[in-house]
């Protein structure tokens, strides 16, 4: 829930402000209003300070409530009918059966992977598996969303997002900085709103006197590090923002005229001009000694007054961005995302060059995001609303043909943290170990789970790393399957503590006869470890 101001603070902020917000385009995703000329009477004085991130808080709040298609509304779309309008989609365009429902074990453990980014004990599987509770899946997913893995693995995606590709100077930023902010901000269930308006409206600063890696540019407060991965750049900005928060991508057009879409080089550093720390200016594209001097204004047209300090016109952006409601790119980006994450594919690709014209079942993705913004962009709310889904629900099938969307749940490889937290389940905690997986298992995450591959650094790792082999040998996981002994219950558990689900008739035989073939039993536990740890299945969602 958003905090509230008191009535005369309202007041006040909507009198100074109210030009600021009756500038929204023409229509939905209509023509941006003609450009307005300096000098004129839209200049604004003495405008308030945002002087903390309360301040900025308030002001995008404000912002929200000055929106009508942002007041308050309930989601009008169910699990139910997201099921009914999507199948009635898919099976319009291809005639490729839907796959059925899985079981109750790939269920749990392919939902605890997805909510908490770690595979389900044993003993909680059992449990699972034995209840005959009809809402023992709805049940599972609420408990799963309220806890601190949850909110501990969506921070760590965002941060991977952040900074995959970033060339900002490692001593002005702290990732793990912005990580925990992000953790503490998905545990509160804050709006996926307040979170971006928070990191997009940052302004660091550089502290005197301080150096850059003991806080020289206030990296310790988490937020700032969006901007500081930027390298606090109004281009990188600006195509950043367009790409993470609206699935657009536009850097293109920062020298020349997107030569796929429509957007023009004017529009970027309109765009770029948001983040600029004073006056900004565009280089001429054929001589770059000539240059222009570029007013902010959003992609759909938005201008703010004259007159805005920096910070307040980053704010501007910022809220022009989340809350415009011909912005249907802000909601429908995250909604593809979170999609494309569960799933495997998105209803387009989370960089897009031009989502209006490549999006799959654009109706249906539409309803999403509209719902998404109805609930005041809960991310709770979205995944809730996707897991308990039977689209969600299916059973995996290698998708060759775009038609064949969505009428099962694509293989997807786990990310580096996901390798790294089962491991430690079965193996338990070792700071070097972890360093090493993650450092070999990641990937960036915007791109397609189709063209994700593995890698042969990631295979010498699991089957050759001493310290791996060594862990194996002392695991908490070997020390409670030697207490057991009946060959086939030993079997069992170790699939169940490693791969979160039970054996096969055939894999039960198979190992029971590898076992007769070993005359040392502490060999032969630790060999079933190990090649369950190797297996591909290890490190993918089934």
């Amino acid at each position: 829930m958003m905090r509230t101001l008191p009535k005369r603070r309202i007041a006040a902020l909507l009198a100074v402000f109210a030009c600021v917000w009756s500038l929204a385009p023409d229509g939905a995703g209509g023509a941006p209003r003609s450009r307005r000329k300096p000098g004129k009477s839209q200049a604004v004085k003495n405008l308030p300070e945002l002087k903390t991130p309360e301040d900025k808080i308030r002001f995008l709040e404000m912002i929200r409530n000055t929106f009508p298609a942002i007041r308050s509304g309930t989601p009008n779309l169910s699990s139910i009918t997201l099921d009914e309008i999507l199948d009635r989609y898919v099976t319009d365009e291809t005639s490729t059966p839907l796959a059925e429902v899985v079981d109750d074990e790939t269920f749990l453990r392919r939902v605890s992977l997805d909510l908490a980014g770690q595979i389900p004990t044993p003993g909680g599987i059992r449990r699972f598996v034995s209840s005959t509770d009809k809402r023992k899946r709805s049940l599972v997913i609420d408990e799963l969303l309220e806890t601190d893995q949850f909110a501990r693995k969506q921070a760590r995606y965002w941060r991977s997002v952040v900074f995959h590709d970033s060339g900002a100077n490692r001593n002005m930023v702290n990732p793990q900085a912005f990580e925990d902010w992000l953790f503490e901000e998905f545990k509160a269930g804050t709006g996926w709103d307040r979170i971006v308006g928070e990191m997009v409206s940052a302004t660091p600063r550089r502290q005197k006197d301080v150096k850059a890696q003991d806080n020289g540019w206030q990296q310790d407060y988490g937020p700032n590090n969006f901007v500081l991965a930027c390298e606090n750049k109004p281009e990188v900005m600006a195509a950043q923002t367009a790409r993470l928060f609206m699935g657009i991508s536009i850097g293109c057009a920062e020298c020349h005229d997107h030569p796929f879409d429509d957007w023009q080089r004017e529009q970027f550093h309109e765009l770029a001009a948001f983040f600029a720390p004073g006056k900004y200016f565009m280089s001429d594209q054929y001589d770059p000694s000539q240059r222009t001097e570029m007013e902010a204004r959003f992609l759909l047209g938005e201008e703010p007054p004259l007159g805005l300090k920096p910070d307040q016109r980053r704010v501007a952006g910022a809220a022009y961005l989340i809350y415009n409601p011909d912005n249907h790119w802000f909601a429908r980006a995250f909604v593809n995302r979170v999609w494309s994450e569960l799933l495997g594919d998105g209803f387009y690709a989370v960089d897009s060059l031009g989502p209006d014209k490549e999006v799959v079942h654009q109706l249906v993705i539409n309803r999403i995001a509209a719902s998404f913004r109805y609930s005041e962009f809960d991310v709770k709310w979205l995944f809730r609303l996707i897991c308990n889904s039977q689209a969600y629900q299916r059973e995996i099938r290698t998708i060759e043909d775009e038609a064949d969307l969505f009428t099962a749940v694509r293989p997807s490889r786990l990310r580096s943290w996901e390798v790294a937290d089962c491991l430690e389940i079965v193996i338990g905690k070792h700071e070097g170990l972890r360093n090493a997986v993650t450092t070999a298992f990641e990937q960036n995450p915007s791109i397609p789970q189709q063209d994700l591959e593995g890698s042969l650094q990631q295979a010498l790792l699991l089957m050759n790393n001493t310290v791996l082999q060594q862990r194996i040998a002392d695991s908490p996981l070997k020390k409670e399957l030697l207490e057991l002994d009946d060959d086939q219950e030993v079997i069992r558990h170790a699939f169940l503590g490693v791969l979160a689900r039970t054996p096969t008739t055939d894999e039960t035989a198979r190992y029971v006869s590898y076992f007769k073939q070993i005359p040392d039993r502490r060999e032969a536990v630790e060999d079933l470890i190990w090649v369950l740890i190797n297996s591909a299945e290890f490190t993918t969602k089934r």
